[in-house]
């Protein structure tokens, strides 16, 4: 399959009247920061100055930023009204030209007058932009609009673009049916892994991405693994994600793996990174990846990973899992753990 572009993060919910929207679009963020422009086809943004810190955006090659604050290698910008941090190897800095910040800024307030006279003749429109866009708010609150295309209307913006757009996730709930899988105290694997799959698919829409599901909560019989491969197959979906938690004689045993099939070099990318993501979010024992020839994964013709979130039998794990805390944890990491896969 072609790797497809990472498309860009949607905002919406911004109120405000088109008057005051019109009138505060400029060219920068800032005047007091570093003016930079990215050097690399896609530069993750970060929430903190690290490469385990969960990425909440990219920039693209040309981008133009201002930094404020440095560390370690991590320079600090802003995104959606909120701090984020990229990696200054990628940048190269730009030689301030105020001349040209005048142009820029009579430029945006030409799109600014436009953007009036066609809200006022047709309410809603599109207009595309070559640069990234910087909205300044009231009491110096600003938001970052990554996308290339805006909608906008008298009361919203709205970007059009979001980060996992055209990509297409199966989320398999382990077991079903008459298979309960593990159970602890009445509590059946088969249950925790439907309502951990909705969560999870729930986030990645949020994101754009398109959700299929193996079986549904409604679902009373039991879905084989051949149709369940079956399916993914056929819908030549982008990613292939099987959701279990384990269980082992032992009690002791405890924490999160992380499965791959070694037949699929995209497949161990995709492990590497859901499971990085996971033990960064989650705080359980890494259990590591490993290579193991399950069904799902090696009938599989797309990269597949088989995750294990915690043991029913283990009493700690046991209390975390059945929490919708938990679910959402999980369901964080491994959408940002597939933001990073599909960004490479």
């Amino acid at each position: 399959m072609m790797r497809k572009n990472m498309k860009n993060i949607m905002i919406t919910g911004i109120v405000l009247l088109i008057c005051t929207f019109a009138s505060s679009l400029t060219a920068s963020a800032d005047s007091n920061g570093s003016l930079f422009e990215v050097d690399a086809s896609l530069l993750n943004m970060r929430s903190g100055p690290t490469h385990e810190a969960p990425i909440v955006g990219q920039l693209e090659d040309g981008d133009q930023l201002r930094t404020f604050e440095e560390q370690n290698g991590w320079v600090k910008t802003f995104f959606a009204g909120e701090p984020v941090w990229v990696n200054s190897e990628y940048l190269k800095l730009i030689k301030e030209d105020h001349n040209k910040e005048d142009e820029n800024i009579e430029d945006s307030n030409s799109i600014s007058k436009t953007v009036e006279e066609q809200v006022e003749k047709e309410n809603d429109v599109i207009f595309s932009s070559s640069e990234p866009i910087f909205i300044d708010l009231p009491k110096d609150y600003e938001f970052f609009l990554e996308s290339r295309e805006v909608k906008i209307s008298e009361h919203a913006v709205t970007v059009t673009k979001e980060i996992l757009e055209d990509y297409h996730i199966v989320l398999d709930a382990g077991h079903g049916g008459h298979d309960s899988g593990g159970t602890n105290n009445g509590l059946k694997e088969k249950d925790l892994t439907i309502k951990t799959a909705s969560v999870i698919g729930e986030m990645l829409e949020e994101k754009g991405a398109k959700v299929s599901y193996t079986r549904e909560e409604s679902d009373k019989e039991f879905i084989s693994l051949q149709e369940r491969v079956k399916m993914s197959n056929k819908l030549d979906a982008d990613a292939f994600i099987s959701l279990h938690y384990d269980w082992f004689d032992d009690p002791n045993a405890n924490g999160i793996g992380t499965y791959f099939y070694h037949n699929n070099n995209k497949s161990l990318d995709l492990a590497k990174s859901v499971h990085s993501s996971l033990i960064h979010h989650v705080d359980m024992k890494d259990r590591g990846v490993r290579n193991v020839p399950y069904y799902v994964l090696r009938n599989n013709q797309e990269p597949a990973i088989l995750l294990e979130l915690g043991f029913i039998s283990n009493p700690n794990n046991f209390e975390v899992i059945q929490k919708d805390e938990y679910r959402e944890k999980v369901a964080e990491a491994i959408t940002n753990g597939l933001i990073e896969y599909f960004s490479k």
